[in-house]
């Protein structure tokens, strides 16, 4: 929603391309004028790609902020698995987990989440060529009741200086198809920011009186940070940031997530400070500012657009580059300067 007039169906498959495999792209446009309405839908190859593509809400096309929106068929499956969930269905529940830093493993998701109750498995998505996390997986409790509860607890918990997402993943009776679409709906829900301190307290209370004992896989995950006056649950207390462990294990990952301050990596990134517009009066200042972006740019890959916004009070200035890895590189070298 709310695109830019002269944008092209090409140009939505290339933006949305960063975070999946695009199927189709359908403008919506007037019947009379045929000039476009500033929607179009877009279709991913897997259906995994839907939160990620909604978290790029904000981000601009052609310099106009896009608003990402799970469609109504989206919508109509949510509704479809909260029927589900009124109904008291028993037994297994799969999760969707997002928004993970990229060095949080396998073992540290079990830690952070097996205190809630039993969990039949773990998946976290791996990029086959660098053999990274890509940010997100699926934990699959044995009773529906812990995945509930640890979806109420954990959805918008800071882990590593990001809030997970944590969100439904309702699946196809048919056992032959191992196909299942997230509740967008839920993802989109942030949790409240309660402080490190009062984050705290909640993980203290809900173990309290349970008999639950924090797994070791989580005291790598979660760092020690001294005892909370909780008495009988002080054993139970941890810090929830994980960077300076995590910048210890790969310094030059966690300086790169620190430079892009980005949940997602994608092509375009904004900079700021670059100028301020009641001081600039000399004719042509916002293209000599463009021209020194994209010789910078052009070191480091290359830009396909720029958009020096001259009434930003922020003196914002927004690029899209050729790729992820261009725009990654971009960031680090002009971050700071």
């Amino acid at each position: 929603m709310q695109l830019a007039a002269r944008i092209r169906p090409r140009d939505l498959e290339e933006f949305f391309s960063t975070v999946g495999k695009v199927r189709d792209v359908r403008m919506i446009s007037d019947r009379n004028s045929r000039r476009s309405k500033g929607i179009a839908y877009v279709e991913f190859v897997d259906v995994s790609s839907v939160p990620l593509a909604i978290g790029l809400t904000g981000q601009r096309v052609l310099g106009v902020p896009i608003i990402v929106q799970a469609s109504q068929a989206e919508k109509n499956r949510a509704a479809a698995m909260a029927n589900n969930l009124q109904k008291g269905s028993a037994g297994p529940m799969r999760l969707y987990v997002g928004s993970l830093h990229f060095n949080i493993t396998e073992d540290m998701l079990r830690g952070i989440f097996e205190p809630f109750g039993r969990i039949e498995s773990i998946q976290l998505m791996m990029d086959s060529e660098t053999g990274r996390s890509k940010g997100y997986g699926f934990i699959t409790f044995s009773d529906s009741e812990c995945a509930k509860k640890a979806l109420e607890q954990l959805n918008g918990f800071e882990l590593a200086g990001r809030p997970m997402k944590v969100g439904h993943v309702t699946e196809r009776t048919d056992a032959s198809s191992a196909s299942s679409f997230l509740d967008s709906d839920e993802l989109e829900r942030t949790g409240i920011d309660l402080g490190t301190t009062g984050r705290l307290q909640l993980m203290a209370r809900l173990a309290e009186g349970t008999g639950l004992q924090i797994p070791p896989a989580a005291q790598q995950a979660l760092q020690m940070s001294g005892s909370l006056a909780f008495g009988a649950v002080a054993e139970f207390s941890f810090v929830i940031d994980l960077q300076t462990r995590l910048s210890q294990q790969t310094e030059a990952s966690a300086l790169a997530a620190a430079a892009s301050v980005q949940p997602l990596a994608t092509q375009c990134f904004q900079l700021s400070n670059m100028f301020n517009p009641q001081t600039e009066e000399e004719v042509g200042w916002d293209t000599e500012i463009k021209d020194d972006v994209i010789e910078e740019c052009n070191k480091h890959g290359g830009v396909i657009h720029i958009y020096v916004d001259k009434n930003s009070a922020q003196g914002n200035v927004y690029v899209k580059c050729p790729s992820i890895a261009a725009a990654i590189a971009a960031v680090n070298a002009l971050h700071g300067r």
